[in-house]
């Protein structure tokens, strides 16, 4: 089994006194469908389809006008996200090291 870590953002509940858009930003280990790519997660939890585990979880991050490449709390979430996919598939996997 081949595990990929993936970047899956969701909508983020907020009260109705809250006029902004806020979303949820994640980093998923998720399972590959046989062929060599990832499975595609529904929703950001251990009891979608095909995930692993939930490694982080980034909540409720305000977005801005010029996300994602803009200074909001949501483009930061995405760089960040994507420094830790970076970093963890750059780490052998366990089966590999112990060799």
């Amino acid at each position: 089994m081949t595990t990929h870590f993936i970047i899956k953002t969701a909508a983020a509940a907020m009260p109705s006194s809250c006029w902004g858009t806020y979303r949820r930003v994640a980093v998923l280990e998720v399972e590959d469908d046989g062929a060599g790519s990832p499975i595609t997660p529904a929703m950001i939890s251990t009891r979608a389809r095909g995930v692993v585990r939930v490694v982080a979880v980034w909540e409720r991050c305000s977005v801005g006008q010029n996300a994602p490449h803009g200074r909001c709390a949501y483009s930061r979430a995405l760089r960040e996200a994507q420094r830790l996919v970076e970093a963890l598939e750059a780490r052998p996997a366990p089966e590999e090291a112990s060799r």
